[in-house]
């Protein structure tokens, strides 16, 4: 496979949602949780050579790009103003597709998936890589399914000016769905808009969390990179994850360190249900945000 075909992870028209006056962020690295001194352009960040790539088809040219480019007309209106446009129709169906294709393009899915076969069969860990793009788009369409269900809220929180959200390596992510309200889709849109879905008491609670609450929950859920437009916001996100900050436990502070709040390792160490049982469990999940869109 030739190297060099650049695939950004999270699109540059989404970063630059997230940058500075002078068009650059400045990154927390979470694996040693230090904070750069170089600020960054969004071209320069949060790329992977050939990373849409298999052996089947780029993920990228297949779907990326289509939904990047059509969403691409309506992002403006949702981030660029106090009060975001309502979206439907066209516009509407344009984010539930951005929001699915967010959910399966960065490594988390990737990782998840190598856990999982791990723990199934190490034949099928192996064949993976080569695979990766079919269960992208198997994924991409059963998020298309749940997102749009008739019990699924959505509702946008805009922080004032002096508060400013972080983008991650991994920014539009989900809780596990055992607490209470069960599974909250995370949205940041802009350093001042976060779109939050689920059932409805879930994402009245996820509405009320405070900024250090929601940049502590996106930080967990990174992988190894948090960026934001000023250093002081990762200041406060490096406070938290260390337990020296206001949000969380000693418990819920390790498990943020770690990749994905620690999903994989819990996967791999517990494992996840199988066969018949992973089926059953997966159609639970859907049907507890109602029927799917006629």
């Amino acid at each position: 496979m030739p190297a060099g075909r650049r695939h950004h992870v999270v699109p540059q028209m989404m970063i630059r949602c997230f940058t500075g006056d002078d068009g650059r962020v400045v990154e927390l690295y979470k694996p040693t949780c230090q904070i750069a001194t170089r600020r960054k352009y969004p071209r320069q960040i949060l790329w992977m050579d050939n990373f849409y790539r298999d052996s089947l088809f780029d993920f990228d040219t297949e779907i990326l790009q289509h939904v990047e480019q059509t969403f691409a007309r309506y992002y403006p209106s949702i981030v660029g103003r106090n009060q975001p446009a309502q979206l439907c129709g066209e516009g509407g169906a344009a984010l539930i597709d951005w929001i699915a294709a967010m959910l399966c393009r960065t490594r988390a899915i990737v990782c998840l998936s190598h856990q999982i076969a791990r723990k199934e069969n190490d034949f099928l860990a192996r064949l993976l890589p080569l695979m990766m793009n079919a269960i992208r788009s198997h994924w991409f369409s059963e998020l298309q399914d749940i997102l749009t269900r008739s019990d699924f809220r959505w509702a946008m929180k805009v922080f004032p000016r002096e508060c400013d959200i972080v983008l991650t390596d991994n920014p539009v992510c989900q809780t596990s769905g055992m607490g209470q309200g069960g599974q909250i889709t995370i949205v940041p849109l802009s350093k001042q808009h976060v779109l939050v879905g689920g059932l409805q008491e879930g994402v009245e609670e996820a509405r009320s969390w405070t900024i250090d609450q929601m940049n502590a929950f996106l930080a967990a859920w990174a992988e190894k990179s948090i960026f934001a437009a000023e250093r002081s916001d990762l200041e406060i996100v490096k406070s938290d994850l260390e337990g020296s900050g206001s949000v969380g436990s000693d418990e819920w502070c390790e498990a943020a360190r770690k990749p994905f709040f620690g999903l994989p390792e819990r996967i791999y160490s517990r494992g996840p249900p199988c066969g018949g049982d992973l089926s059953d469990w997966w159609e639970q999940v859907k049907l507890a945000f109602g029927s799917p869109l006629q």
